[in-house]
């Protein structure tokens, strides 16, 4: 009786050990490495990156070189408020969460689009003589054509528009303004992760608002019609997550012009 009752004992003294073992245990550290790419030719830039680590309150600064990524250590699963900057080149900023208990190395991409030439500033007698000609303008439309708008930006899992996103918005209202006869539908585009019906619900108000937006911008409303599409028109496959950064996209689609 006293030998099963020390092997008892020395069952639960282990177990009480094995479960301490594994609650003290120290998460795993990521290694988060980011560069930027140019939107159209996928060649690597020179960026100049701004991440703060909203959790953990830090902000880590650096940049990238082609073929040498900035590359920092989260210590913790956070959320992380990433700007990247290149001379030539429209400022992207982007929000993600990334989880230390799950990789130890993390990849992550931001696409940025070329800014347009600044306008050359001429005579004032030669100004007077030019007509003027629509500026910052959507161009090449064909019906049933897709654009991505890229510069386009919502909080975290949500359908609040950020003002970074105006000057893109602006542009597209501009295009409607100096195209009577153009007629739109925005489409608003998830990823996969998590429920399906949720992330139906968040790209149908997210393309909601957009068509808000230029509404209020002067654009009649029988021209634009809205539609939200979840994760059911992926742009490409789910497996990584530069790829769901893809799928996660709104765009305006050309019905006539």
């Amino acid at each position: 009786m006293r030998a099963l009752i020390l092997l008892v004992l020395s069952f639960c003294l282990s177990w009480s050990y094995a479960l301490a073992q594994s609650l003290t245990k120290t998460p795993i550290k990521t290694a988060f490495s980011i560069k930027a790419v140019d939107d159209k030719t996928s060649a690597e830039l020179p960026a100049q990156f701004r991440v703060d680590a909203q959790v953990a309150r830090k902000r880590y600064a650096g940049q990238s070189q082609p073929g040498k990524p900035y590359v920092f250590v989260l210590e913790r699963t956070d959320t992380l408020n990433v700007v990247a900057s290149v001379k030539g080149y429209y400022e992207a900023e982007e929000i993600m969460v990334v989880s230390c208990d799950t990789c130890a190395d993390y990849e992550y991409i931001v696409r940025l689009e070329k800014a347009a030439p600044a306008p050359v500033v001429a005579a004032p007698e030669v100004v007077a003589k030019k007509e003027p000609k629509p500026d910052s303008v959507f161009r090449n439309l064909q019906v049933n054509q897709a654009f991505r708008l890229d510069n386009v930006y919502f909080d975290q899992s949500s359908y609040v528009l950020r003002p970074e996103s105006y000057p893109q918005l602006d542009k597209l209202a501009k295009t409607l303004a100096t195209t009577p006869k153009l007629m739109i539908e925005i489409a608003g585009h998830t990823d996969n992760v998590g429920d399906r019906r949720l992330n139906q619900f968040l790209s149908e108000n997210r393309a909601k608002v957009i068509t808000n937006y230029l509404i209020r911008s002067g654009i009649a409303e029988n021209r634009l019609q809205h539609r939200g599409y979840g994760d059911s028109r992926p742009a490409a496959p789910n497996d990584s997550e530069e790829n769901k950064k893809k799928n996660r996209r709104v765009e305006f689609v050309v019905l006539a012009i």
